[in-house]
């Protein structure tokens, strides 16, 4: 059967989605080893990872090298969905626990995006988790040198930080969700969920005091 696209010969695109001049190199699994191709981008970081996350374990050695670059003076940040937390090989603990801020999104239904921009002008995206288990997948991940799409993705990435609240401590608090509001055992600094809730207000000023890069 023959399919019709509702375009003439090229589907209109936003603005911010036109780029020329980038270079773009592919990685799919289980055929290739996409998490060494993301520990190698992450290992070449010279100033600044922007993470963004939805499945994020150890054991891939993805989770490894951002605590190895972190350790090595480079300024790693993560904003994820309220479950990643939740598995016992989650990586938020060892991130944490090395200095990164993260960032628990209150606000989507679900914080899907598998993204990372490096000194912006390498961006990392695809359907690719940050786990041990996405190798065994039939999954993509996309590397993009251009300053323009690395930009592009920072801008939604701080957007998103804006509209989180950050985990400041070891001691994270397990989250679920609940009704599609984010809820807690117990916060690190004693508040409640409401008060979880109320902190996405104000987005602009929170940032600042939260530190969004």
């Amino acid at each position: 059967m023959l399919y019709r696209f509702p375009w003439p010969r090229s589907p209109p695109l936003p603005a911010a989605s036109v780029t020329s001049g980038a270079a773009i190199a592919v990685c799919f699994s289980p055929e290739e080893d996409c998490a060494s191709f993301a520990v190698r981008a992450i290992d070449n970081a010279e100033r600044q990872i922007l993470v963004g996350a939805y499945g994020l374990t150890t054991g891939s050695g993805i989770v490894e090298a951002l605590v190895r670059v972190k350790g090595c003076g480079v300024d790693v940040h993560l904003t994820a969905d309220r479950t990643t937390p939740c598995p016992a090989t989650n990586g938020i603990e060892p991130l944490v626990a090395a200095g990164v801020p993260v960032w628990i999104d209150a606000q989507a239904r679900i914080a899907h995006a598998k993204t990372m921009v490096i000194d912006d002008a390498v961006t990392l995206m695809g359907s690719y988790n940050w786990t041990r288990g996405a190798a065994a997948n039939s999954e993509n991940l996309n590397l993009v040198l251009s300053p323009a799409v690395a930009a592009a993705y920072a801008a939604h990435w701080r957007r998103y930080g804006t509209e989180t609240h950050l985990v400041a401590h070891r001691r994270w608090p397990r989250l679920r969700a609940d009704a599609g509001e984010i809820t807690h055992s117990r916060r690190v600094d004693g508040s409640t969920a409401g008060d979880a809730r109320r902190s996405t207000e104000g987005a602009g000023s929170e940032a600042a005091r939260k530190g969004v890069p």
